[in-house]
């Protein structure tokens, strides 16, 4: 009965997403990343880079995990809405995957 009552529970969260919710599972068009709210851009960049900053880290093995010293995903928000007014015809993982090469780039300064 328990699993029952979660499995609905989850179900109708699903069903009530906002209307720009497709965007946090998929790969936004740099034309639609300026629709997303700031929290919705939040939630789709660590959603996207906390696993490729993972595949990243098993993979070069860096001396030090920038990207999980970050304090917020602000500075990837911003970096994304730079690289899509920019780039329109791209997607957003385009601008996220830029962003975490140059933040993990070993001769980056970045924070």
């Amino acid at each position: 009965m328990l699993i029952r009552h979660i499995s609905l529970c989850v179900l109708w969260s699903l069903l009530s997403l906002p209307a720009h919710s497709q965007h946090l599972f998929g790969n936004p068009s740099c034309a639609d990343w300026p629709t997303l709210s700031t929290s919705e851009k939040t939630t789709w960049l660590n959603a996207y880079l906390v696993p490729l900053n993972l595949t990243n880290v098993s993979r070069k093995k860096p001396r030090v995990d920038k990207f999980s010293q970050l304090t917020s995903l602000d500075a990837a928000v911003l970096y994304v809405d730079g690289f899509c007014a920019a780039n329109t015809p791209e997607n957003a993982a385009v601008g996220a995957i830029r962003y975490l090469d140059e933040l993990t780039s070993e001769t980056s300064s970045k924070p």
